[in-house]
């Protein structure tokens, strides 16, 4: 009997994509992609080069230059990024900081015909100096949505804008209030924290984070991924549920537009309504000692890990238990941890931990027992030279001669930064050779299961110890990123090329 084929549910066809359990075109595209990288008929060339006097940022195939004003596609003609600067350049838009967001489906430029174009699959999100958080087009500099975000019963401005859960919700927060009670006593906001969804783009509250409700010694606030992160005096950190923070204030549901007693949601020069007032805090969910104050998430079961205070170069990962129990272990660097992403945890979700040191980058695997939790190196990536063993020497009167080797050797910082690129699969190292004199920068490309290198690119490039490197991995294109001793910022593009193609200029 002919039988109609049954259409598979929507979610089902989603979650077999996110999984890998189904053919497509483009993951085709990228087999073909990661195989003509590790050819020995292709090899990565400069071909762009820009300078700034301001920050230079990368995001989703995008460049952002002077203060997000301006841009490159990296997908532009010829091999060439294209430039698109946006409309607004007066002194009142400079922008405070910045989220972007890309959909997981479309990366490239938009094409709609739709004037002005609505298509959300690529957008901006920032805060101008005059107090307005803005939402645009990155490529044609259509704003979206416009917001007026400063309170009229305070005067402060919002200074950060970070995700909370990306592509659902974001917080606004201002800048940090002094605690010194003689020079400020009516300190007791540390902050003020405002959350907006993003699809719909609407607003949801806007609150206080007070010294009275979490203690006199809270000195540093951050959301994120759904936690109340409270920096209390000078190494210890309390970890919250926001969700539960806000489920146990009273929230006043206001909708962007909406009337209040001082004005109209959202609009000048009312601006947002103070409609959560915090009361209680929410249960701690633990508590940790940490240099810096810095605490990383991660890994499954859930994983915290954080510099020890008593050692910087020691960084604990703790398991914690649904009892309330943990569990800890211990990794050693050898680089202090003034730079970020030291360690971390890897962003593919494989229950590792990447490991930056001066010559090398180890990759370890969570291995989760009844009895204890432990790390396990598997595999190590780099440019570190291996030493022949040599045979001990003798004197004349039978004595072993130990000689002094040279130390600075082997703390000499070679590599410069680490990115990995989930779509090809693989880790990308910036560094230089510890024996070469010149500093001439290498990436190195590395496969991200196994450690295996699979291409070496020469940038004929001097790399300095003392700058700051960012690397980006983005399928066949390589993004160097530096900033010098004189705050100065430039950026380099590679792109890979065949043999083919240079032999036919």
């Amino acid at each position: 009997m002919f039988r109609l084929k049954k259409n598979k549910n929507i979610i089902c066809t989603l979650r077999d994509r996110e999984m890998n359990s189904v053919p497509s075109p483009y993951k085709y595209s990228l087999n073909i992609m990661c195989q003509l990288i590790q050819s020995d008929q292709t090899f990565y060339e400069s071909s762009w080069f820009e300078q700034s006097t301001r920050p230079i940022m990368y995001d989703s195939g995008i460049l952002y230059f002077d203060n997000h004003r301006k841009c490159y596609s990296i997908y532009g003609s010829k091999g060439q990024p294209s430039a698109t600067r946006l409309s607004d350049t007066n002194n009142s838009k400079k922008v405070k900081d910045v989220i972007s967001y890309s959909s997981p489906t479309f990366k490239m430029e938009c094409t709609c015909k739709l004037h002005p174009c609505t298509c959300l699959s690529k957008f901006i999100m920032y805060i101008t100096e005059d107090n307005w958080l803005i939402q645009r087009n990155p490529y044609s500099g259509v704003i979206y949505k416009q917001v007026y975000v400063k309170r009229t019963d305070r005067n402060f401005k919002f200074q950060y804008c970070d995700w909370n859960v990306y592509a659902e919700q974001f917080v606004l927060t201002t800048k940090l209030s002094p605690d010194d009670k003689e020079m400020f006593p009516q300190s007791d906001v540390v902050v003020n924290v405002a959350v907006f969804t993003v699809f719909p783009f609407e607003f949801k509250a806007l609150l206080e984070i007070k010294r009275s409700v979490f203690g006199k010694a809270c000195k540093h606030v951050n959301v994120a991924d759904q936690l109340l992160i409270l920096g209390m005096g000078y190494d210890r950190v309390h970890i919250y549920s926001f969700d539960e923070l806000m489920a146990k204030n009273t929230v006043t549901p206001y909708k962007l537009g909406d009337s209040y007693n001082l004005g109209y949601v959202g609009m000048h020069p009312t601006g947002l309504p103070l409609n959560c007032n915090l009361r209680f805090p929410p249960p701690l969910l633990f508590s940790v000692q940490s240099f810096g104050q810095t605490v990383d998430f991660g890994g499954f079961p859930y994983h915290c890990m954080y510099p020890s205070p008593n050692n910087h170069l020691s960084f604990i990962i703790n398991q914690l238990q649904a009892d309330g129990s943990s569990r800890k272990c211990y990794i050693e660097s050898n680089i202090w941890n003034d730079e970020p992403n030291i360690v971390y945890f890897h962003p593919d979700n494989s229950n590792r931990i990447i490991s930056r040191e001066a010559q090398i980058v180890r990759c370890f695997q969570i291995v989760d027992s009844p009895s204890q939790v432990k790390v396990k190196e598997i595999f190590s990536m780099g440019f570190r030279t291996v030493n022949s063993c040599s045979t001990p020497e003798f004197s004349s009167f039978g004595r072993r001669i130990a000689r002094i080797e040279n130390l600075n050797l082997y703390t000499e910082k070679c590599i410069m930064a680490v990115d990995y690129d989930d779509e090809i699969d693989l880790i990308g190292i910036l560094g230089t050779c510890s024996n070469d004199p010149l500093s001439l920068g290498f990436i190195k490309l590395f496969d991200n299961l196994t450690g295996k290198e699979v291409k070496c690119v020469n940038l004929n490039r001097r790399l300095c110890e003392t700058n700051y490197y960012q690397l980006h991995v983005d399928l066949d294109v390589l993004i160097i990123i530096e900033k010098n001793e004189r705050n100065q910022f430039n950026a380099f593009l590679y792109k890979l090329t065949s043999v083919g193609n240079v032999l036919k200029e």
